[in-house]
């Protein structure tokens, strides 16, 4: 075990993301410790265009304040400056990101993810849902930085729509 908590995470994302891709599914979902969850989270999946209709190669189900660069109100969602992208509490990813993600894992320095959106994003646009229906509970960081949030949190928002079915 390395005795850096960063890089013990970093390899442990890693290893998550692989074992991802052996599973049957359109969307990987990423999912980092200390966690509260919107109620809904399983029908708002299934009602967010950007995954229902793959708009990008990411996603992301919680907003620590990322600067956006095109919104979408009536459908939930904002596209993400992807220099600009940190906490990797709710990642999604498309197979092809992910397989990407993982061959390329040494090619960006930093954690998990800086690594994981930077990559995704040489596939295409980044979506964050909105509000965000992932909220990082706790007041410490796991590794020791600086502990995040994010204040648009709504553990009772329901979409109003429905969609077809997406695997996740």
């Amino acid at each position: 075990m390395h005795p850096d908590a960063r890089v013990r995470q970093a390899e442990t994302a890693l290893r998550a993301l692989r074992l991802g891709l052996q599973q049957v599914a359109d969307w990987i979902l990423f999912l980092e410790d200390d966690l509260d969850f919107n109620r809904h989270l399983h029908h708002n999946l299934q009602c967010w265009r950007p995954l229902c209709d793959n708009f990008g190669p990411m996603a992301s189900l919680y907003n620590p304040n990322i600067r956006q660069r095109v919104v979408c109100e009536t459908e939930h969602w904002f596209e993400a400056e992807p220099t600009a992208i940190y906490g990797s509490q709710a990642y999604l990813f498309t197979r092809q990101a992910a397989t990407l993600v993982t061959e390329r894992w040494d090619e960006i320095a930093g954690m998990q993810d800086i690594k994981m959106s930077r990559l995704a994003a040489l596939l295409g646009l980044i979506y964050y849902h909105t509000p965000s229906l992932v909220q990082h509970v706790g007041r410490e960081s796991a590794w020791g930085g600086k502990f995040h949030w994010t204040q648009d949190f709504n553990p009772a928002f329901r979409n109003p729509q429905k969609r077809a079915e997406v695997k996740i």
